[in-house]
């Protein structure tokens, strides 16, 4: 896909606020039509959002991880998917906690979802090490069979969850015959996917042109870039009284991430694991998910000071990220 990019400073400032409007418009759209297509077909709006939402939210992940592995750059696969799970986690839940001063837990979700998560988290751990730093086409396999589990366990069992409903705090108002719905949430998503591409392409063009740090940006820009869709579906969801649905598209991001689109590239070639990917990052993402199910259990809600701490790691993360050149 061409780059939204341009080589005047002006029209570079320009497109990146049409990419920001087309996100955020794009969010809310996507956010209504997921919760009118919960309700007309029965399904809890948490269901959606750690299924469709979060699928089509990892959407630039799947492009740009898909593409790395076909062209044999798999340490993009692995710095991207587990650098974006450490982005969603700290970043994008803490942003959500801070805005909504606390979150329910209902324990089905922490038992299931959120240890499932972690499972998997420790797993991509052990799979590099057994494989001799690589995740090769048995881990792939592995990874595509547990989606299909995971995905056919959520829609069977998925009322587990109504904990965290949405019905008292804001109503559904289903302005659409079901079609429509559909419609207008694959656009929301097209919305979310060129708008971000817009934002991206432009801060990268913008940042080029003043010679800043390539680690930095890689850090920072292009790591925060392919969550930028997270981030957004989740604000709106939270702004929109939809918290089913962010929460569970943070948690269902991160599942996905590893069992589709970490699984589809480890079959299409093997994913290479370095040493210090071993040691530090994938631990680094393992103690998020940890924290994550401490914080959800304690109380059986998440609080803003704990928002706080997760914007915290994120920080670290970025300032390790510059300093070691990832």
């Amino acid at each position: 896909m061409p780059s939204f990019a341009a080589s005047v400073l002006l029209i570079n400032i320009i497109l990146f606020l049409i990419g920001l409007i087309v996100l955020i418009k794009g969010s809310d759209l996507f956010v209504e039509s997921a919760a009118q297509i919960a309700r007309r077909y029965g399904f809890s709006e948490i269901v959606i959002g750690l299924t469709l939402v979060s699928i089509g939210t990892s959407m630039p992940e799947f492009a740009t991880d898909v593409y790395a592995s076909w062209s044999k750059a798999g340490e993009i696969v692995i710095g991207d998917l587990v650098g974006s799970n450490i982005t969603n986690i700290a970043l994008v839940l803490g942003v959500a906690i801070l805005l909504s001063g606390s979150i329910r837990i209902p324990g089905a979700l922490l038992k299931r979802d959120v240890m499932f998560m972690l499972g998997l988290f420790i797993l991509i751990e052990v799979m590099g090490i057994l494989g001799g730093g690589k995740l090769g086409l048995l881990s792939g396999v592995i990874l595509l069979l547990l989606m299909c589990g995971y995905i056919y366990y959520l829609l069977k069992h998925g009322d587990a969850l109504a904990g965290l409903e949405d019905n008292d705090e804001h109503e559904i108002k289903i302005d659409h015959t079901i079609g429509v719905a559909w419609i207008l949430l694959l656009a929301g998503i097209s919305m979310v996917f060129l708008g971000a591409k817009a934002l991206v392409d432009n801060v990268l063009q913008i940042v080029s042109r003043f010679n800043l740090n390539p680690a930095l940006v890689a850090a920072t820009v292009v790591a925060f870039g392919t969550s930028v869709p997270e981030l957004a579906v989740t604000v709106a969801g939270f702004v929109k009284k939809r918290k089913a649905i962010a929460l569970g598209n943070i948690i269902g991001s991160c599942i996905f991430n590893l069992v589709l689109i970490m699984g589809l590239s480890a079959v299409i070639n093997p994913v290479p694991v370095d040493h210090d990917f071993l040691l530090i990052i994938i631990p680094m993402m393992i103690g998020c998910g940890a924290l994550l199910a401490f914080f959800m259990r304690t109380g059986w809600q998440l609080v803003r000071w704990e928002g706080g701490v997760f914007l915290m790691i994120y920080l670290a993360f970025v300032a390790y990220s510059v300093i070691s050149g990832y």
